[in-house]
């Protein structure tokens, strides 16, 4: 249709407005492109890479364009005549060697307790090397999670679900993984985590790899299936939205389809066992909608549901929720200028609301608003809905 209503709801748009960085503009060159009357080119390129994929367009459609596998295709078709540069690959290979990635952590755990990180910080060494971007991603890195790939629910057994540790997640978030094991298994649920899980293929997906990306989901589906698990949990809505997408299942013949729940969608039906109770927190909590809980899962009220279960807190939704706060996936480092003009607005609506906590259910969204809080010095937690909700959780005397 190209109607253009989508236009007030792109968050790259509504930066530049340039027609190019627009849905409907960015449609034009992908048929251009796939028609071969306009080659690929950096400018394309660029047009096309600034694209968050925050799906927003998709929500307001009045026509049901499903723009999301457009620009999954289009950067396919750019990624068969423009090959991703070596670093790009290396990173990309990196985060499907779950084992790798865990030994990074490791390392990385040390550099930071040791103080070396400081040290490398005033030498001027990240500067030269031109790190200092992903310096200020860097999180102070939780305790590494429990080996054991099975934990027994505590009291009366409700179930088994599995849950998905992701590729980043489980060294930069080990904490709310840790803090998901906890809550599930007190809540009666047995908590299987397969060995033979990998990357979801969300970043591979992102640098159009579609075939790379599929093999890594369909891996997935593939392990769980053979979990035996009611469900399979997610706590990163970014990779529960590449999980869940119908597309990764289709040819499989299986007389029971996986099914993939963000954790916030899985405690909806569940409660508390009568021997807990919630701590009251009276505190102002912001709530930050991660695009792919919004946009892809649609399960954005969930967080909503589990936070307002504590007493005494204030949720409130963060102001412009239905913009992309740029950090999407590998965002920030690919498009640095616009994912902090993206931030920007969001540090705004926090500085004047100064609440005592952010929630946000995404991982790459909880980086790089945490790096902008901590560059503003404004003294906000940033911290998953889940963890929240576990630490308030309480047991009653008896």
């Amino acid at each position: 249709m190209l109607c253009g209503l989508c236009l007030p709801h792109c968050p790259t748009y509504r930066k530049t407005g340039d027609e190019n960085e627009s849905p409907r503009g960015r449609v034009v060159l992908m048929r251009a492109l796939a028609s071969g009357t306009l080659p690929a080119s950096e400018r394309l390129a660029s047009h096309l890479s600034r694209c968050l994929g925050c799906r927003a367009c998709e929500r307001v459609c009045p026509s049901g364009v499903r723009y999301g596998q457009l620009i999954e295709t289009g950067r396919a078709l750019l990624c068969a005549q423009q090959p991703p540069t070596w670093l790009a690959r290396c990173g990309l290979g990196l985060s499907a060697r779950p084992r790798l990635l865990t030994g990074i952590g490791a390392m990385l755990r040390l550099y930071q307790r040791s103080g070396l990180q400081r040290l490398v910080r005033v030498s001027g060494a990240l500067r030269l090397l031109g790190m200092q971007r992903l310096d200020l991603l860097l999180p102070t890195l939780p305790a590494a999670l429990p080996r054991e790939a099975f934990h027994a629910a505590q009291g009366t057994r409700r179930g088994r679900v599995a849950l998905f540790l992701g590729c980043v997640a489980r060294v930069l978030d080990a904490n709310t993984l840790a803090a998901a094991i906890r809550l599930l298994t007190r809540l009666g649920f047995d908590v299987v985590i397969p060995e033979n899980q990998t990357c979801c293929g969300a970043l591979q997906r992102e640098a159009g790899q579609t075939e790379p990306a599929q093999r890594l989901a369909r891996h997935n589906l593939d392990v769980f299936r053979a979990a035996g698990a009611d469900a399979v949990i997610t706590v990163a809505s970014g990779c529960g939205a590449v999980l869940a997408d119908p597309g990764n299942q289709k040819g499989i013949s299986t007389d029971r389809p996986t099914r993939i729940l963000d954790i916030h969608q899985f405690l909806a039906d569940v409660a508390l066992p009568d021997s807990m109770t919630l701590a009251a927190l009276p505190v102002t909590i912001a709530v930050q909608d991660p695009c792919s809980l919004r946009n892809a899962l649609r399960a954005e009220q969930a967080v909503y549901a589990l936070l307002g279960r504590i007493p005494a807190a204030r949720i409130v939704p963060l102001a412009e929720n239905h913009l992309c706060c740029g950090g999407a996936g590998a965002y920030p480092l690919r498009q640095p200028a616009m994912a902090d003009l993206l931030r920007a607005d969001k540090l705004a609506h926090l500085q004047q609301l100064q609440p005592a906590v952010l929630a946000t259910a995404n991982l790459g969204c909880a980086l790089h608003l945490r790096a902008g809080l901590r560059a503003q010095g404004l003294n906000i937690e940033v911290v998953h809905p889940l963890v929240l909700f576990e630490r308030q959780l309480r047991e009653q005397a008896s």
